[in-house]
């Protein structure tokens, strides 16, 4: 919710407000001071301080054409029953009092008082000017001050002064008409015809001439907006204009409004209450003048702005791009990869990032080209808003995981934006970049990394194992049956030690043999080793690389980066029941789905993991009874 601030006098403001609701305590001394200042006044041996003066100063002595000056008179040793300073006109000069204060002091037994009256000085052109004398009435006295001189320059030389820290001042200088009573509210919309979901700024601004003096402001309710998407262009910024030759200093709140719908929509008024100074009363009571409570008096002024009317154009049918997702506005494209080579199977990173003015949150997704040789998975998309000029800027990038199926150079086809240009009236495409990236060779089998990640090179080295008989026993029975088995064993242990020698020059043959019959127990291995507390992408990854790793074994090739369909087909030669393969290809999508991708369910892990000891125990069946298995 906005609210309109004060520049000055606001925080003043505020300690008046205290001022007043903390009056009643200290009441009692206020008086007793008042008394006792009456007494002093009337005791003969009391005088003024000095004699009556006027003092005039200038903030600056040099200023611009169509520039602005404060002026401070200040009214020394005066009663309270003298006239406000009279200024004589000055042409091509303009004077608005912007108010005044009272100083009262006791120095030395002696009382002095003074009033300063600040006045604004708004400069028409170039000129050398007289201010002044001044001339205040006093008991049937008149006093005048002295002369001042002020210098103004052309418009645009010297050195004017800038706006104060903190406000902004408008491109261009604003002409139109004020209205009476110094203080109006109004709302400026553009354009007012547009396209649904096209920008429509919305300003509302309070004026304020510089002659009035404005003491709050409160109960500002925003105009509505029925049937826009709106968004703020920012915090309230301050500057002056000038209607019909009066300077106004101008507060003004903006914002973004976004159609969504065609049609005559109406933006609703906008409502603030100011609160300015009440002309002082003619005949007051001594305490009130004296204490210069009139600055409190304060009348509310209820200021309500107009309804407005924007007419909406629906978005044309005729030349309308395939593709187009309903974005508006002026855009460019960039695309870009995370890495320069890939290996099959692994994944890799597309973004592609759409920025410029628009109604960025709200742009559809670009024109995805179907990529030969590629797994594609939604990854999510980041929105970046930020407000230069008036107008809602900013980015949006869509993430896209690739998994390439084979190995070689793979050319990305571009990808398209479409998007509709309100300020052209018509359709554009824009495309990005087109990419490639070298995709190298997934790891064979026999160097393929397993589960654990160490890979294999070889075959373990089998042990000549010493002191085979360290753990035998004397045998202590009697008969023929014990001698049987105190000889018998040693031939036992030779004859295991040939069957051992045997299937390591089998195994040495065949390495694919051997890979085979080991395959179950590693995948078991490194299915114990997970952990049952594995967050949901680390289970999903574990178990696509177990599942991998066992099936690039039995089917000798690596799975790794394979097509779907290929996998099917490997299985089907296998003559893998249609059941189990189902459930692997099943398995290796929801992997990939919760890791790379928007899809899959985490909390399926758990599951999969339970059940991933029955399927590798079915596949071992159903491999041992297919061909493969013969060797085995």
């Amino acid at each position: 919710m906005h609210r309109l601030r004060m520049m000055r006098g606001g925080r003043g403001s505020c300690r008046l407000r205290r001022a007043c609701r903390s009056a009643a305590g200290p009441a009692r001394l206020v008086i007793g001071l008042a008394i006792a200042t009456l007494g002093i006044l009337a005791a003969p041996g009391s005088s003024w301080a000095d004699d009556p003066r006027i003092d005039l100063r200038l903030d600056r002595r040099q200023v611009p054409a169509r520039g602005r000056v404060e002026m401070s008179v200040t009214l020394e040793g005066f009663s309270r029953r003298a006239s406000k300073p009279e200024i004589p006109p000055v042409d091509g000069l303009s004077f608005h009092e912007l108010g005044r204060s009272s100083n009262i002091s006791w120095v030395n037994g002696r009382l002095s008082t003074s009033t300063t009256y600040t006045y604004a000085i708004t400069t028409h052109r170039a000129g050398s000017y007289t201010i002044g004398p001044v001339q205040v009435e006093d008991g049937g006295t008149l006093y005048r001050s002295e002369p001042l001189e002020l210098g103004v320059t052309a418009a645009g030389s010297g050195t004017a002064p800038g706006p104060p820290r903190g406000t902004s001042v408008p491109p261009r200088q604003e002409v139109g008409r004020g209205e009476p009573g110094g203080i109006f509210a109004r709302i400026l919309v553009e354009p007012r015809e547009a396209f649904v979901d096209q920008q429509v700024t919305l300003r509302f601004r309070l004026y304020q001439r510089e002659d009035v003096q404005l003491i709050d402001i409160s109960e500002f309710v925003p105009p509505t907006a029925e049937g826009f998407w709106r968004e703020s262009l920012g915090e309230q910024r301050d500057f002056r204009v000038e209607l019909e030759g009066e300077r106004y200093h101008v507060r003004e709140i903006a914002w973004a409004l976004f159609p969504t719908r065609a049609g005559e929509l109406t933006i609703g008024p906008g409502r603030v209450t100011c609160y300015l100074a009440a002309p002082r009363r003619e005949r007051r009571r001594f305490f009130s003048d004296f204490f210069d409570r009139g600055l409190l008096d304060r009348q509310a002024v209820p200021l309500d702005t107009e309804p407005q009317t924007i007419l909406v154009r629906a978005l044309s049918e005729e030349g309308r791009p395939e593709g187009f997702s309903g974005s508006v506005g002026r855009y460019a494209i960039e695309t870009r990869l995370d890495v320069a080579e890939a290996r099959q199977g692994e994944p890799f990173t597309l973004s592609v990032t759409i920025r410029g003015n628009g109604h960025i949150q709200t742009i559809g997704e670009p024109v995805w080209p179907a990529w030969e040789g590629l797994r594609v998975f939604d990854s999510g998309e980041a929105v970046s808003v930020s407000q230069a000029q008036d107008r809602v800027a900013g980015e949006k990038t869509f993430t896209r995981v690739l998994i390439a199926n084979r190995a070689g150079t793979i050319e990305l086809d571009p990808v398209r934006f479409v998007f509709f240009d309100p300020l052209a009236k018509r359709y554009r495409t824009i495309t990005g970049e087109p990419l490639s990236i070298a995709v190298k060779t997934a790891l064979g089998v026999g160097g393929e990394a397993g589960p654990s990640g160490i890979v294999s090179v070889g075959d373990d080295i089998l042990y000549i194992h010493s002191g085979i008989g360290a753990d035998l026993q004397p045998v202590r029975q009697r008969g023929l049956s014990a001698a049987v088995a105190v000889h018998g064993a040693p031939l036992l242990l030779l004859a295991a030690a040939a069957w051992v020698r045997r299937r390591r020059r089998a195994l040495e043959r065949n390495p694919q043999w051997s890979r085979r019959t080991r395959a179950l127990s590693g995948a078991r291995q490194a299915l114990a080793r997970l952990a049952g507390g594995a967050e949901a992408p680390r289970t999903a990854a574990v178990l696509a690389e177990i599942l991998e790793a066992y099936l690039s074994a039995w089917l000798g090739r690596a799975i790794r980066g394979s097509r779907r369909s290929e996998l099917r087909g490997m299985l089907r030669e296998a003559e893998i029941p249609e059941a189990e393969t189902d459930e692997i290809l099943g398995l290796l999508d929801w992997a990939e789905e919760v890791r790379f991708g928007a899809g899959g369910d985490p909390a399926e892990a758990p599951r999969r993991a339970a059940a991933m000891g029955d399927l590798l125990r079915r596949l071992e069946a159903a491999f041992r009874r297919s061909p493969l298995g013969s060797g085995v």
